[in-house]
């Protein structure tokens, strides 16, 4: 199947984008500031955009974590055995079936996932797609690092998917479905994974948070909004009414998706 769609850079709000920044190069991205901001990398592709703000972090919808995707389970390996190196605490560790995957914290509780992914045979029992968590094999995938010093996330490092909290799962289902033709992989009672060209999922979705969360807010600590690329093919037959090559749109949940046309990779 044709690829038309790729999770473009995510933009972060920091109480402080010097000391986050910071943080993320530890784990293996480069950081370059450009004026108010601060552009995390992987190679020569931004992964994430910091920006400062001074508002206080409320109750509300937002990230779940944002997906970094490595190449290759070497590179996967040799991420692994850098935060060990550093002792850079992780909150778990899960073999997916569909990929293999480490989770963190960043010191402003933004959620981050690496991950590599399997082949796509492997993602089907019988014809029928699967994903589960079990837990990570780590002594495979350590087994199968570089065993050199930590290069940092290289080229062909980029954002594989994004998981947001949000306020109402079927709602939020049929507005990407509707708006930009993303169709649901699975689901589970209280999650739903979504994609366009039959991968795993490049959107997933979740109403975990306890309480009663409000929708997002501009300017709030955490998800600032995202980017979706679109082939340019799929870009035009869903807006026909633009010609600068990129759409704002908001979600039901207040989220902001910047969807751009044309494909980096």
């Amino acid at each position: 199947m044709a690829k038309t769609m790729e999770i473009g850079e995510v933009h972060i709000n920091s109480s402080n984008i010097g000391d986050l920044a910071a943080y993320y190069r530890t784990l293996g991205l480069s950081s370059e500031r450009n004026g108010d901001t601060i552009e995390l990398k992987a190679g020569t592709r931004t992964l994430v955009v910091l920006h400062e703000t001074k508002a206080a972090r409320r109750h509300e919808v937002g990230l779940y974590h944002f997906a970094i995707r490595v190449p290759s389970r070497r590179d996967l390996g040799d991420f692994i055995q850098n935060l060990i190196d550093r002792r850079i605490t992780v909150t778990g560790a899960s073999d997916h079936k569909v990929s293999e995957a480490v989770y963190l914290s960043d010191p402003e509780g933004n959620g981050i996932e690496v991950y590599r992914d399997r082949e796509e045979s492997e993602w089907y029992d019988d014809g029928e797609f699967t994903m589960t968590t079990e837990a990570m094999d780590i002594d495979g995938v350590l087994g199968e690092r570089s065993y050199g010093p930590y290069q940092g996330m290289l080229e062909g490092t980029d954002m594989g998917h994004i998981h947001l909290h949000v306020l109402d799962l079927d709602e939020s289902e049929k507005f990407y479905r509707d708006t930009l033709g993303i169709e649901k992989m699975m689901d589970v009672e209280t999650a739903i994974f979504t994609s366009r060209d039959g991968y795993h999922h490049h959107i997933g979705m979740n109403t975990w948070l306890r309480g009663t969360p409000r929708e997002k807010e501009d300017g709030r600590p955490g998800l600032k909004g995202y980017v979706i690329r679109l082939s340019d093919a799929a870009f035009d037959s869903i807006f026909n009414d633009t010609d600068d090559g990129m759409k704002e749109i908001r979600d039901p949940n207040n989220i902001l998706v910047t969807v751009k046309r044309g494909l980096l990779s």
